[in-house]
């Protein structure tokens, strides 16, 4: 089950970055001067490190603890 959350993430990822190719392609080809074409590669640079970063963070979370504690404070308001 493992593999095919990594397969599926890599293709998403392959084709995160393919469709990322392209933007920066067009920018390049039709865009005009060369201040925003500078200015979208920072911001894609900076995208795709937080998008790294949520990944590694999502991947830490401990699920069980997050839903024991919804589930005791829903029973602390709710009492059934």
């Amino acid at each position: 089950m493992g593999n095919v959350f990594l397969i599926l993430f890599l293709i998403i990822l392959a084709l995160y970055l393919l469709y990322v190719f392209f933007i920066i392609y067009h920018l390049i080809r039709f865009g005009i001067g060369s201040l925003p074409k500078i200015l979208a590669f920072i911001f894609l640079i900076g995208s795709f490190f937080f998008f790294l970063l949520a990944i590694a963070a999502f991947s830490q979370v401990s699920w069980d603890e997050i839903l024991k504690f919804i589930s005791e404070k829903i029973k602390v308001y709710f009492p059934f």
